[in-house]
């Protein structure tokens, strides 16, 4: 009997020695796991609002997201025109390439066309896609006002002054620029009629 008694005390001992020692690794486990989780401070960071209806007709402005600049430019009519009849020209004019990250508001023609889900509103991480040099804004269309730094059938844009890259006013690389790609969008949606959240 007593063998019996001690024996099931040994396996009771057992037992909780066990759950204690799976409980005291988890209560381990837990902060350490925590702390590979993203800061507060970084997670803020991950997005950005931004009103676009502080952006003047025609300007460009630069905003931050991620550490990132950012364009934000309010297209005048004119320059929403400049969109259209220079497809030849652009390396990838329906924005396909890698454009996976945006894919779920680039749903139409239209929204591929323009690179933004309003067309007067174009927003795009502000970095050529050559070597991350920031472009120069030089939207009104020829050669008339930027000289030899645009080609003669200049359809408006930008001009990146490091190694030459061209992007049209929908920040679509133009052919024989050593960048790959079209600028970089980003997810962003509007909260309000004017208000976006970026990322």
């Amino acid at each position: 009997m007593t063998d019996q008694t001690d024996q099931s005390r040994r396996n009771f001992l057992y037992v909780a020695a066990g759950g204690m020692g799976a409980v005291a690794a988890g209560a381990a486990v837990v902060p350490f796991l925590g702390s590979m989780l993203p800061a507060a401070d970084t997670l803020a960071a991950s997005k950005t609002e931004y009103d676009v209806a502080t952006v003047q007709e025609g300007q460009l402005v630069v905003i931050q997201w991620q550490g990132k600049p950012v364009f934000v430019v309010n297209r005048t009519p004119e320059y929403l025109a400049e969109v259209d009849g220079h497809d030849d020209m652009l390396k990838d004019p329906n924005s396909e390439h890698i454009e996976a990250v945006s894919a779920e508001w680039m749903d139409t023609p239209e929204k591929r066309k323009y690179r933004s889900i309003k067309p007067e509103y174009l927003v795009v991480v502000a970095s050529c896609t050559h070597l991350g040099c920031i472009p120069l804004f030089k939207p009104t269309k020829g050669r008339t006002d930027w000289g030899e730094s645009v080609p003669e059938n200049w359809p408006g844009g930008w001009h990146c002054p490091c190694h030459g890259s061209l992007y049209d006013i929908s920040a679509r690389v133009i052919k024989g620029s050593p960048a790959p790609d079209n600028l970089h969008l980003m997810p962003y949606k509007y909260l309000t009629d004017t208000k976006v959240l970026i990322g």
